[in-house]
Formats: C-alpha cells, sequence, structure tokens
C-alpha cells in the first residue's frame, strides 16, 4: 500500500557500541542531501519496534535524527521520486547518510557516497547473502508478479487465486529459510526474515500450521542476542497472534490488557466503580475514526464517568500528529497511544475504527468494526444495567 549542498559534513565518528550489544539505546545520525528535491523524498526509521516516518522539515539540506532503538540494526528506508528505492543498516549510534541525486548518472542517479557507519541491506554487489539468495528465486517471483499482474484484484475474494497464491508463498519462504539458515548468525538473515519471509507470508489466511513453523524456525535458528531484542520479541509475539488468535466478539470476555495513558499511568479495564468501558482503537489519519468522534462525544456528554469510561487506542506512528488530533477535535476523555500496534495486534484488531463495550466482569456487550455505530443499542445497554 503504501514514497544541494554542495559539500559534505565531515564528522569524526566516536564508536560507542552499549547500543548495539544490547539492541537498546540511542542513534544519532546525520543525513546530508545533496540534489535532492524533499518534496519527492520519503524516509522512514524502523527503530525495531515502530517504524516512524521522518520529518523533513527540518534544515535544508541536513536531517537530524536522535532516536531510540530496540533492534541491533535500526535501519532507514528511502523513497525518492517515486522510483528509487534504498534501505540502510546503522551500524553505530552514531552515524553519516550522504544522499545524492545527479541526472547526469544515467545508471544510477540516486545514489549514497562518503557515508559513515550505514550499510545498504539489499545491494546485490556488496550483499552476497542478498545476491545468492535472489538468484535462487527468479522464477517464484516472476510466478508471483504474474499472479499480481493478472488476478490482483481478486487476491482475497477468489479461492482459486488464494490457493495459488498460497503455494508460491510457501515456495518462495521456504527457499529463504534454507538458505538464510547457515547463516543465522548475520544479522542480515534475521532482518531478512522479519522484512520479507514474514511480510509475504502475511498474504496467507488462516493457517495456525504454517505460522507455528514459522516461529519454530525463527527459535530454533537465530541467535538469542537477536531474539532478546524488543524487535524479536515483537515478532514472536505476532507470530504467536496468528497462531492462536483472539477472536474478540459480544459475550466473550475480554483478554487481560496492560496499557497506559498519555501520562504514564495505567487504566485499569476491571474498576468496580466503572460500570463500563468503552474502548475506541482508532487513528488521526482513520477518516472513519474521526467521522465516529461525534458520536463517542455525545456519549461522554450524556454519560458520567462511573456509569461510562472512554479510552480511546491510537496506532498513530507519529505522536505529535496523535496530540493535535485530540486537541483539535477536543476528545475529553482518556487516550493511550499504541505506536508499535502490539496491543491492537495482540488482540487480533487489523482494522480501524474497532469499537468494543465491556461490563464490569468483563464481558464484551457490543462490538462493532467499522461502519456507523449503532448508538441507540448502546444507550440501551448503558441504562439497562
Amino acid at each position: 500500500m503504501v514514497t544541494r549542498a554542495q559539500f559534505l559534513v565531515i564528522l569524526t565518528i566516536l564508536l560507542s557500541s552499549s547500543a548495539f550489544v544490547y539492541g537498546q539505546g540511542h542513534i544519532k545520525v546525520n543525513i546530508n542531501l545533496s540534489g535532492i528535491d524533499k518534496e519527492k523524498l520519503v524516509m522512514h526509521f524502523d527503530d525495531g519496534v515502530i517504524l516512524d516516518v521522518l520529518d523533513l522539515t527540518q534544515g535544508d539540506s541536513t536531517i537530524i535524527v536522535d532516536k531510540e532503538i530496540h533492534t541491533l540494526y535500526p535501519t532507514f528506508s528511502v523513497v525518492y521520486d517515486r522510483k528509487y528505492y534504498k534501505k540502510f543498516f546503522v551500524d553505530s549510534n552514531i552515524a553519516v547518510l550522504n544522499l545524492y541525486f545527479d541526472e547526469s548518472k544515467t545508471a544510477d542517479p540516486f545514489y549514497y557516497d562518503g557515508s559513515t557507519n550505514v550499510t545498504a541491506i539489499y545491494d546485490t554487489v556488496s550483499n552476497e547473502i542478498y545476491s545468492s539468495l535472489k538468484r535462487g528465486q527468479i522464477a517464484e517471483v516472476l510466478k508471483l508478479n504474474d499472479l499480481f499482474t493478472k488476478h490482483g484484484h481478486e487476491i482475497r475474494t477468489n479461492d482459486s487465486v488464494k490457493y495459488e497464491l498460497t503455494n508460491i508463498v510457501k515456495v518462495i519462504n521456504a527457499k529463504s529459510m534454507d538458505y538464510l539458515a547457515p547463516y543465522a548468525n548475520d544479522f542480515f538473515s534475521f532482518y531478512y526474515f522479519k522484512d520479507q519471509v514474514l511480510t509475504l507470508a502475511s498474504l496467507i489466511e488462516n493457517d495456525s500450521e504454517y505460522y507455528s513453523k514459522l516461529l519454530a524456525y525463527y527459535n530454533n535458528t537465530f541467535p538469542e542476542e537477536f531474539r532478546n531484542t524488543g524487535e524479536g520479541k515483537q515478532i514472536i509475539a505476532r507470530l504467536q497472534q496468528k497462531i492462536s488468535p483472539v477472536l474478540l466478539q459480544e459475550n466473550e470476555i475480554m483478554p487481560d490488557i496492560h496499557i497506559k495513558d498519555i501520562n504514564g499511568d495505567a487504566i485499569h479495564l476491571k474498576d468496580p466503580k466503572e460500570r463500563f468501558v468503552l474502548l475506541d482503537f482508532w487513528a488521526s489519519w482513520c477518516t472513519p475514526c474521526l467521522q465516529q468522534i461525534p458520536d463517542i462525544k455525545a456519549l461522554r456528554n450524556q454519560f458520567s464517568t462511573d456509569d461510562l469510561k472512554i479510552v480511546s487506542i491510537s496506532i498513530d506512528k507519529d505522536s505529535t500528529s496523535f496530540l493535535n488530533s485530540i486537541k483539535e477535535h477536543r476528545m475529553d476523555w482518556v487516550h493511550s497511544l499504541d505506536r508499535s500496534s502490539s496491543l491492537s495486534d495482540s488482540l487480533g484488531i487489523s482494522s480501524i475504527p474497532t469499537l468494543l463495550l465491556v461490563d464490569q466482569n468483563g464481558k464484551i456487550v457490543y462490538y462493532k468494526n467499522g461502519g456507523k455505530l449503532d448508538m441507540d443499542r448502546i444507550r440501551a445497554i448503558v441504562r439497562a444495567n
């Protein structure tokens, strides 16, 4: 579904390995742009747990990224002019990435050079593991591309197309995993499993046995050094959710969840003082979610917090957009930010808006995913108890 300066800033790099030994810490990266039109540039930073869109408005030709990390090697992905794509590992907690665009270089006008402590991930010249892996999958990748070209519009609705898709994905992933196993101690193999194998696997629906095999491979193949980071634990949690998916539905007990509000205070869903809790999963970029706000406001105004506690849980990646949206729409109730989507993933919430009404005993008495809320029914439930 989802996209000048003619000099370089020269830094003296003082290597500090603590962040990369434990997979937790900070990185600081200077990104220098030359010949780059920032209107055509899109950059993402993956700290191992959260994939964030970078703010490119700072400065003219230099972007400074100073962020926490939850992985041994965080990554940058760069898309320029919707047709040039590059991805990099950050190899130390201080690094420099120099990006250029030069039309006179017809073979590769968008390139990087003179960078420090960054490594191109999917580079068939410098990355021998990736180069060999890619060569071994040419036939299957062509089949997959052909399938999407001819039947992409019915991937989710045509059973025969889904069957063919599942078979192709499993063959590609099997080849990848067989090839990567001898290189399990190379972080690239771990990252490829997360970035490519699991992304392809997400195209397969309702196959807990297959996801069990992926989890077994993951646990038996990659070292604890990789698996014990925040990134590694998130991979396990998402595979376990695929193996034993939580099915939220009315008259079932809501799973125990532990969340904090934007002030860092714990949110308790089973409070004897509160008769009902309304959980609203949303995001500031979600138009149907925003259209639902007036109805939630109406409930806020109609019932006391003792009768109805409202908790909105955003899956926004950008905390600034999240906070600005709360202020703009005057959402005067409790809020929590699920930036990594770990909570929504653990509950099997794959689309928003999703709204649940939970009673004092933890039972889901109303559930709605998308569409207009049944306000009369919600009011009746709260009034009747």
